[in-house]
């Protein structure tokens, strides 16, 4: 083949990855017109929005279930539509089906040339045959920044059984220049074994006074006792941790620790140590654990004593899991639920292919995902199988 032949297959790809990725983020941007005018439509069937009180309130909301819909830029995935007791049924899928090549082109033009409230205008007034007027829109444009600072302020409950804390970043345009923004978020597990997200906000997991923000806010909303912190090895969000939950027992993620292990083993030798460290963490429990501990320590202590080191320090708190509830150690060694959380944001947020335009959006966006996220609830013991073993707890 010749230069020319290369050169000519280059274009043709790269034309076809540029088509793609317009196809992706006018189908995302489909997808987030349809669901603001849902719940517009939602709202006004109900009388009231999400957890407000209002005596002009008709209906209650009833969850949401989730259908594909057939569009000109192609399938959208899991919609999702609203629910109420009293039957709500929307009207917006019919008159999508006979108006949907105009709400295609609405959505495009939105879309190049930035959303606006204007441009929502526009795609409202192609659904519904009428123009809305400028509080309509100012509504819609502002429903879910609305609901976001309405989920910040709200109540949570006084005691959870686990606690997760970890931070990751995104990337954020700052003066013309995409940073890494960095993302703190704690996930909780009540007593009754639901799972939610209490708080996320701005703050670098090497930053005390972030952590210190961030706990204390959840304190002021309500939470006056979490029996286990699960998260990494930070001393800035321990110390703000210990500060505010001193009562509380603390995890320290056994995937984490294992890594750093094993940063300090050669890559050849490996493949011997790794079962023998992982064996440490799923013991039937924690007086065998002990003993594989000792164990592994005097087979290892001579030819990696720097690894072996790593090991020891903050063991305690990798093996303060085996205290609880034997069902619950799967969930509560590692940090993975933050990690899941913050995987299944990044995956939707990259479908974007570009930097946030500020810290706000960055934080919608976040708040968006996890508000249709749908969490497994942990099956817990009877009260009496519950508590911890505090003989272990408090060894030293």
């Amino acid at each position: 083949m010749t230069t020319r032949d290369n050169s000519i297959q280059e274009i043709i790809s790269s034309q076809d990855a540029f088509e793609r990725l317009v196809k992706e983020r006018l189908q995302y941007a489909v997808r987030i017109a349809l669901i603001e005018v849902l719940e517009e439509e939602v709202t006004a069937f109900i009388g009231a929005k999400p957890y407000e009180r209002s005596q002009s309130r008709r209906d209650q909301r009833n969850g949401q279930y989730t259908r594909h819909l057939d569009t000109t830029v192609g399938e959208i995935p899991d919609l999702p539509v609203p629910r109420t007791r009293g039957g709500y049924h929307t009207q917006l899928f019919e008159l999508y089906h006979r108006r949907r090549d105009e709400l295609d082109g609405a959505i495009e033009e939105m879309f190049i040339k930035g959303v606006s409230m204007a441009k929502v205008g526009e795609v409202i007034e192609t659904l519904t045959g009428s123009h809305p007027s400028a509080s309509t829109v100012s509504r819609v444009f502002h429903t879910l920044e609305e609901e976001y600072e309405q989920w910040k302020a709200r109540p949570l409950a006084q005691h959870y059984a686990y606690g997760f804390v970890d931070g990751t970043y995104f990337t954020v345009i700052y003066n013309g220049q995409g940073c890494k923004m960095p993302i703190l978020a704690a996930v909780g597990i009540r007593t009754s074994g639901e799972r939610e997200v209490l708080a996320f906000r701005i703050g670098d997991r090497e930053n005390q006074h972030a952590w210190e923000d961030l706990f204390e806010d959840l304190k002021q909303r309500g939470i006056e006792q979490v029996d286990l912190w699960i998260s990494d090895g930070h001393q800035a969000m321990i110390k703000a941790m210990t500060s505010h939950f001193a009562t509380s027992q603390r995890q320290r993620c056994v995937m984490h620790k294992m890594e750093n292990v094993l940063g300090y083993v050669p890559s050849k030798q490996r493949e011997q140590v790794e079962p023998e460290l992982k064996a440490l963490f799923s013991q039937p429990g924690r007086q065998q654990a002990d003993q594989a501990v000792a164990a592994f320590i005097e087979k290892y202590q001579k030819a990696y004593p720097t690894a072996v080191e790593c090991l020891q320090r903050d063991l305690e708190s990798c093996l303060t899991f085996y205290a609880f509830p034997r069902e619950h150690w799967k969930c509560i060694r590692t940090n993975n639920v933050s990690e899941r959380l913050f995987g299944e944001v990044k995956r939707r947020s990259h479908k974007m292919a570009a930097a946030f335009r500020n810290e706000g959006s960055c934080l919608l966006l976040f708040y968006a995902v996890i508000r249709s996220l749908t969490f497994h609830k942990l099956t817990m013991p009877p009260a009496s199988q519950a508590q911890p073993d505090l003989a272990f707890l408090h060894r030293t």
